[in-house]
């Protein structure tokens, strides 16, 4: 018997690859009464949402390789465009990042007429020059003396290029924070040059945008399940692992109740596949022995995002149609500058608030709301009332990628927690990538590998 606990994508993911390799059962132990963790579809008001706003591209292979085996509906893939909104609804930026493969993308974005619109000379310039240094450097940052550094913000880094401050503001800072969901003093450079590594200068289709057609679960997190059940499956919604003990024969117990009333699983191997702050907690729940798996847990901190759901009226949904399914909205003297990225979907606009610290989606959020509704009127023309909106913030939303944050050790990248037979899989795990669906599946397969051979040695 294989346990795993926890059905978000990584333990999806990870029971999908055991799957394929074993005959042994597989069980998904899952707390919440819906699989998809963090990146799950809702339904709100008849209208399909997602519990937050996951950006998902076309370099995600992993993931997109999972939803194909599975079956899964294709998801609408249209080119990256990156627009920037001001005041009336009007796209004063615009650079419509081409499908074709690196160096192209890089070239087109300094040749005027080609390249982004409405971007200054010393933009365009910039963008160009960055990207081709990145190049020549192998995708790293690094000192005069050649060697490779990571201790370094992305803040720190932009001031070193001279960056103008407007595209800093307009391209720079929401792309960081909207990737690495960590605000931009603080956010790790080289987890964000491994994001232009992998999508900027990636194959054709890198770039690309890609959105369920309904929702994260509908065209996901079903699909998934379904296949794995049809694969002989086992999964649990609502029981919650209170405790995992080794057993004499080498084996470990899986207890699902507090009170000891259902007897505990036992499992030839257990992997954990919950965000670092949840696996700490199992941990300790379980008097386990410290490791330094467990111990880099206790290092890292959370990151919040906040999404508002707006529900769209025929004719609020047509005047926006001249905007991209998503896009950046510019900071505009004189304004609050709240929400910076908006996602449009059938009959709702999702606004996103990234890079926010745990306290701070319930701090006066009604101070908030009217700074937003502020901000939408003056640069969508949208005006809607309280009642025609949800609010989604998740405080633990994600690790935070900071210049401080320790990386996962080598045993750790491959799932190992220092006990034999007990495995991890998450987001955190991937060395230089930020917490994504796609770090998440990645993590998942490569445990999945090592749970495999675990398994032949014994």
């Amino acid at each position: 018997m294989l346990v795993i606990i926890g059905g978000g994508w990584a333990g999806l993911a990870c029971a999908a690859a055991l799957s394929r390799r074993t005959s042994q059962p597989i069980s998904i132990f899952e707390a919440a009464p819906n699989l998809g963790g963090r990146a799950r579809g809702l339904v709100w008001n008849d209208r399909t949402i997602d519990n937050g706003q996951h950006l998902t591209i076309g370099a995600y292979q992993h993931t997109f390789a999972l939803l194909q085996a599975a079956g899964a509906p294709g998801w609408i893939r249209t080119p990256l465009n990156w627009c920037g909104i001001s005041r009336h609804a009007a796209i004063e930026q615009q650079w419509s990042v081409p499908s074709r493969a690196w160096p192209g993308r890089a070239f087109r974005a300094a040749i005027p007429g080609f390249g982004p619109k409405g971007w200054p000379h010393t933009w365009r310039l910039s963008m160009a020059q960055t990207l081709f240094a990145l190049h020549r450097q192998g995708w790293a940052l690094r000192h005069s003396s050649q060697d490779e550094i990571t201790n370094q913000s992305v803040a720190q880094w932009l001031a070193q290029r001279r960056v103008p401050q407007g595209l800093i503001q307009h391209f720079w800072q929401p792309f960081t924070e909207g990737a690495l969901n960590t605000e931009l003093k603080t956010a790790r450079a080289s987890t964000m040059i491994r994001v232009l590594r992998d999508s900027l200068a990636g194959p054709a289709g890198a770039c690309d945008v890609l959105m369920p057609r309904q929702n994260l679960s509908i065209d996901g997190v079903e699909p998934i399940a379904a296949w794995l059940a049809h694969q002989g499956v086992r999964i649990e919604l609502g029981h919650r692992v209170h405790a995992i003990t080794p057993a004499a024969d080498g084996r470990w117990h899986v207890s699902t109740s507090a009170d000891g009333a259902t007897p505990a699983v036992a499992a030839d191997a257990v992997v954990i596949a919950l965000p670092f702050r949840a696996s700490e907690r199992l941990w300790a729940d379980s008097a386990l022995t410290p490791t330094a798996a467990s111990r880099r847990w206790g290092q890292l901190e959370h990151r919040a995002i906040t999404t508002i759901w707006i529900a769209l009226t025929k004719e609020q949904e047509h005047a926006l149609s001249h905007l991209p399914p998503w896009f950046v909205l510019n900071p505009v003297a004189g304004l609050p500058h709240c929400g910076q990225v908006a996602v449009r979907r059938a009959g709702t606009l999702g606004v996103v608030i990234s890079a926010q610290k745990p306290h701070q989606p319930d701090q006066d959020r009604e101070h908030l709301a009217s700074q937003l509704a502020l901000q939408l009127r003056q640069q969508l023309h949208l005006v809607y009332s309280p009642s025609d909106t949800k609010w989604i913030a998740e405080k633990a939303a994600t690790w935070a990628c900071t210049v401080d944050a320790p990386p996962p050790t080598k045993d750790e990248q491959l799932g190992k927690t220092g006990l034999p037979g007990l495995f991890r899989c998450a987001d955190d795990l991937v060395e230089h990538y930020p917490a994504t669906i796609e770090s998440a599946v990645r993590s998942a397969e490569t445990t999945a590998n090592e749970v495999i051979g675990f398994l032949s040695a014994r």
